[in-house]
């Protein structure tokens, strides 16, 4: 097991945003969004818009396997953060 956790640590690190991404997203943000974009775009922790993602409200788009890849339009994301008051970066 502990080989097979580390892949999966290694899969997941290697999908975090670097700094130059990071600024990218902030200043041109894309259409459509991943997680990591998604955070970076409204500058809160991946954890975080995970967590916004679980709420039935939220505009998330989800691929057809249970483990795809989740992603968010970046209008709705906008739209669903000044609806419940959340702060935009």
């Amino acid at each position: 097991g502990l080989i097979h956790r580390k892949e999966c640590l290694m899969a997941r690190i290697s999908k975090q945003l670097s700094d130059e991404e990071i600024k990218e997203v902030r200043v041109n943000p894309p259409y459509l969004m991943n997680t990591f974009q998604a955070a970076a775009f409204v500058s809160k922790s991946v954890k975080v818009m995970r967590e916004w993602m679980q709420d039935k409200d939220f505009p998330v788009l989800r691929g057809n396997s249970p483990n795809s890849e989740k992603s968010v339009l970046r209008d709705e994301l906008i739209a669903w953060m000044s609806a419940n008051g959340r702060s935009f970066r």
